[in-house]
């Protein structure tokens, strides 16, 4: 997955209004596959696990600017 991916799959929930505080809720509840699951599209699904079960692509996907201002919002900073 690249940066255009990553692009594409955030713009993609932030159209389909993702609410990052329930993703949080989710994921401190144990249920972040459902959320994904109930929130994201197949495609963007199979992506984000793909990505996520592969150490070298999830530490790039990590690194990049839009996923550094999810885990802000995640981890509560402004």
């Amino acid at each position: 997955m690249n940066n255009n991916d990553m692009n594409r799959i955030m713009q993609n929930a932030k159209k389909n209004g993702i609410d990052v505080n329930k993703m949080k809720e989710a994921a401190d509840s144990g249920n972040l596959d459902d959320f994904i699951n109930k929130n994201l599209s197949a495609d963007a699904t199979k992506q984000l696990k793909n990505v996520l079960s592969n150490k070298e692509a999830a530490e790039k996907l990590l690194s990049t600017p839009q996923a550094k201002e999810l885990m802000k919002k995640l981890m509560g900073d402004k």
